[in-house]
This record gives C-alpha cells, structure tokens and sequence, in this order.
C-alpha cells in the first residue's frame, strides 16, 4: 500500500474568513483616508491657483519693465480705463511696451472677460490692420482687476487717459481678487 501523506491547506470557511477580515480593513481604511485624498485635492486646486496669481504679477511687472515711448504721438504709452460694479471691478490696463523677444512695439491689454471670468492679456502691434487677431492668454480666474495710476501732482488716478500733454504715471498699483483673496502689485514706471 502506498504510503498517503495528507496535504494540508486552507479550508473554504478559512479562506471566506480571511476575505471578510480583508474586506473589513479595507474598508475601515478607505473611510480614514478618503477625506484625506479630497484635502490633497483641495490643496492642489490651491497650490494651482497661487501659482496663476504668481504667474499674473510676473507678467505684469515684465510688461510695465519694458514700457516704451513712441514717435506716434495718438499711441500712449500707459492707458487705464475704470469700470467699476459694487464689489467688483472690470478695469482694463493697456501699456505700449518694446518686448525684446518681438521686433518693433507691442500694445498690451489685460482685461477681465466677463463670460469666462477670465484675466486676459492680449497682445498686437499698434499699427496691426483690423482684420489681424492680438494674440491673447487666459491668465487666471478672476472676480476683480482694478487698476490705478500715480501720476505726479495728482496722486492715484482711475482713470488714465490720452490727454495733451501726456503724463506717464510714476506708479501703476493693480489689484487681483479671485477665490484665494486679494493680491496687490505695485509695479514702479520707468521708461526705455
């Protein structure tokens, strides 16, 4: 007779109770860790955000440093028009600027669209034909941008228009207000 050895091994209730003590702990930990995954969310979705209003203050400040006169007397160089509605403002900022990476100048406009709630910066020559489209970018969510100019004698103005002769302002001072909060940009003028 052939000697039998039994094998050992799991038997089904062993192999049901291991999946239920499994199931029970993954369980118990998906409920711990599952409001800590929603706050890595939250806090990229913040990180991104700072991030923008960062990338909108670097942007600004590169455009005011290459602000640049012309010859062309009916182009200013610093442009403000105010729009203000209760909470928010809806200002647009536009600057002539020499950008070293595009030959000749620039006309910059940053605006707020108010179907997108979009900072917008858009970007053509000042002498562009009409049918020619500015090269624009969405910059970040925003529900404010307003914009004021020091101009010297006169303090901060609202409003900066084309006017003889022409005062280009000491100081444009930009403030963003978007889900994080407000952010101020003081952005000195100094003239190429």
């Amino acid at each position: 007779m052939p000697n039998h050895k039994y094998i050992q091994g799991f038997t089904l209730i062993e192999v049901l109770l291991a999946i239920v003590v499994f199931s029970l702990i993954a369980s118990v930990t998906y409920t711990a860790l599952g409001p800590a995954g929603e706050g890595f969310v939250i806090l990229k979705d913040s990180r991104v955000q700072l991030e923008k209003q960062q990338w909108v203050g670097k942007q600004l400040r590169r455009d005011v440093a290459y602000l640049s006169e012309t010859t062309d007397k009916n182009i200013p160089v610093v442009q403000l028009i105010n729009d203000s509605r209760g909470q928010s403002d809806f200002d647009e900022l536009r600057l002539l600027i020499r950008d070293p990476m595009y030959p000749g100048l620039t006309l910059v406009r940053y605006f707020v669209d108010e179907t997108t709630q979009q900072l917008k910066r858009e970007a053509i020559s000042p002498w562009a034909r009409t049918h020619v489209e500015p090269i624009s970018w969405d910059l970040a969510e925003v529900e404010s941008f307003a914009v004021e100019a020091f101009v010297p004698k006169s303090g901060y103005k609202q409003v900066l228009n084309q006017q003889k002769p022409f005062v280009i302002p000491k100081m444009i001072k930009v403030m963003v207000r978007d889900a994080r909060g407000e952010m101020f940009y003081n952005l000195p003028v100094f003239i190429q």
